[in-house]
């Protein structure tokens, strides 16, 4: 019954919810890190891997020079014709012109950007089968866990490249 009093004013009352609620928050954040496990080696296990695209492309020069090669030779190529075809124009159809393959380049650079991503991908791709990963991500939007398999990725593309230019010869 004392009890019962001394709970009766207003300030008791809110002490005493708010200790409740602190101790109901604490026993759910408890439960919530065991149902975690061993989050110290959970990373290890996983079956996600993670790749560093721009990693990737550093270690592969060779991939980076062609990526800018096939850049220059388009460049080259729309300003000779932009030059051949704008000749005999007035200013305002040149710069028609110019917009109109300013949008082509822009195209053309998305391909061009497309395949060596599809390069990069193919590489992700052979090294997730091999260690039986079933999801690979961008390192970048990764903030905890998964298998770093940049290197593997970095090598697999140079072992491609390596094919590839063989195959040229």
């Amino acid at each position: 019954f004392i009890m019962m009093s001394s709970l009766g004013s207003k300030r008791n009352i809110k002490i005493f919810s708010l200790a409740l609620a602190g101790v109901f928050i604490l026993s759910i954040g408890g439960m919530a890190l065991m149902s975690m496990g061993d989050v110290a080696n959970a990373a290890p296990n996983s079956d996600i891997g993670v790749v560093d695209q721009q990693e990737v492309l550093q270690n592969n020069q060779a991939v980076a020079l062609q990526y800018q090669q096939k850049l220059q030779q388009t460049a080259d190529s729309m300003k000779k014709v932009f030059d051949t075809k704008s000749a005999k124009m007035t200013d305002a159809e040149k710069q028609k012109l110019y917009n109109d393959m300013s949008q082509q380049f822009t195209e053309k650079r998305a391909a061009i950007e497309k395949d060596m991503q599809g390069q990069i991908e193919s590489a992700a791709k052979a090294v997730a089968s091999k260690k039986g990963l079933s999801l690979v991500v961008e390192k970048s939007a990764v903030v905890y866990g998964g298998v770093d398999i940049t290197k593997d990725v970095s090598d697999a593309m140079t072992q491609q490249a390596a094919k590839a230019s063989s195959a040229k010869k």
